[in-house]
């Protein structure tokens, strides 16, 4: 166990941590001790059993070992939550590009702030005068930090689940500190939403299942990010022009509306990375997993890879109705290699409908059986628009 001089009091660590915690750019500094999470363990046993995790294989790991900090430390005696604002500002007019949450605007935030984790780490050590045995990490481990952060004091679970801090609302990425240092903990975050609503109101899929309950299933997160397959056709409408994540939630909550301030680190900017929207036109011409990368590097828009995210971007081109898009979606189902891509590209051009779209759809020559099923529902559908009009 990590031992203090015999100078040092805890109470004197933990102003020193809080100290070079501010210094580092870290908007929020708190602790808890490293006993298991119970509340947010049972929380999270109810939705998995609920069947609300979906595919994510990582949150359907046992509520034991994503609740207890020890299981990733066994030496572990506080847990330093910290936070960190990443708010870029407004989005602005749609130019009819694809729509990127704000938290992926700039760099990847996992390299960005670990690294300042582990400068804050050997700074502790420098002025406490002892070696902490630390482990560092945002968003990367199996670990409920929303729960720790909460327990820890940064703020408390509104109706869409996020954790929401009454200085700067909920536009903050959580990083954690796990050390072998008794430090003297802070209370737990408590706030209210009181009778507002209008996050749940304001999904467009209805993935608010109740306060605090989020059905993966549905939420438009989940479907452009972490989900591998098909955006279930009954849904794409609903994902309107996110082309990476959503912030719907986020952008109609009054704490944000009033307490959300642009954050001082210009790797979050939108200067530094995709910015707030993707020219679609420019991702569906990618071809390659090097072309992706090499385009993407170093951002977020990494996670769904290729075939994510041009499926993304064609279903905003068909939510947008984007004829001028028709030429470059006509590439993607004739010659995309993933049939993921070639499907939802086919589902685009039916919503955009017109006779260019349909001669494209009516042109082809597919071979896999879920892309002809997705040509045939679009042709229907084009079909039935050109009638209509």
């Amino acid at each position: 166990m990590g031992s203090l001089p015999a100078h040092t009091t805890p109470a004197d660590a933990r102003k020193i941590l809080e100290n070079r915690a501010r210094e580092a750019g870290f908007d929020l500094v708190g602790v808890t001790g490293a006993e298991p999470l119970e509340e947010g363990g049972e929380r999270l046993r109810e939705w998995q059993e609920a069947g609300m995790a979906a595919d994510m294989g990582y949150m359907q790991r046992p509520v034991g070992l994503l609740s207890n900090p020890k299981k990733l430390q066994k030496s572990a005696r506080s847990v330093v939550s910290l936070g960190v604002s990443y708010y870029p500002g407004e989005h602005p007019e749609n130019p009819g590009g694809g729509r990127v949450a704000r938290y992926a605007w700039g760099r990847d935030y996992h390299e960005i702030i670990k690294e300042r984790l582990y400068r804050l780490r050997r700074e502790l050590e420098q002025e406490l005068g002892t070696r902490i045995k630390a482990r560092a990490f945002t968003d990367a481990v199996p670990l409920l930090e929303r729960s720790a952060a909460q327990k820890a004091g940064l703020g408390f679970f509104g109706r869409n689940s996020c954790l929401i801090n009454g200085e700067i609302g909920s536009y903050f990425f959580i990083a954690d500190l796990i050390v072998d240092l008794h430090l003297p903990p802070d209370p737990p975050g408590t706030g209210t939403c009181g009778r507002c609503t209008r996050c749940m109101d304001r999904c467009p899929t209805g993935a608010i299942q109740a306060p605090g309950v989020v059905d993966a299933r549905r939420c438009i997160s989940y479907l452009t990010i972490e989900n591998r397959g098909e955006i279930p056709r009954h849904l794409r409408p609903l994902v309107g022009d996110w082309a990476f994540g959503c912030d719907i939630c986020q952008e109609v909550c009054p704490y944000n509306k009033t307490k959300a301030s642009r954050s001082p680190w210009p790797e979050f900017g939108a200067a530094s990375g995709a910015g707030p929207y993707l020219e679609i036109e420019e991702v569906l011409e990618i071809r390659t997993d090097e072309e992706f990368e090499k385009r993407f590097a170093g951002t977020p828009l990494t996670r769904p890879g290729r075939e994510g995210l041009l499926r993304n971007c064609c279903v905003s081109a068909g939510n947008l109705g984007l004829r001028e898009l028709v030429p470059a979606l006509a590439r993607c189902l004739r010659e995309d290699p993933s049939p993921l891509v070639r499907g939802h590209a086919a589902w685009a051009l039916g919503e955009i409908g017109g006779d260019a779209a349909i001669k494209v759809l009516r042109g082809g020559a597919e071979d896999d059986a879920w892309c002809l099923r997705e040509i045939e529902a679009a042709l229907r559908n084009a079909d039935r628009s050109a009638s209509v009009g």
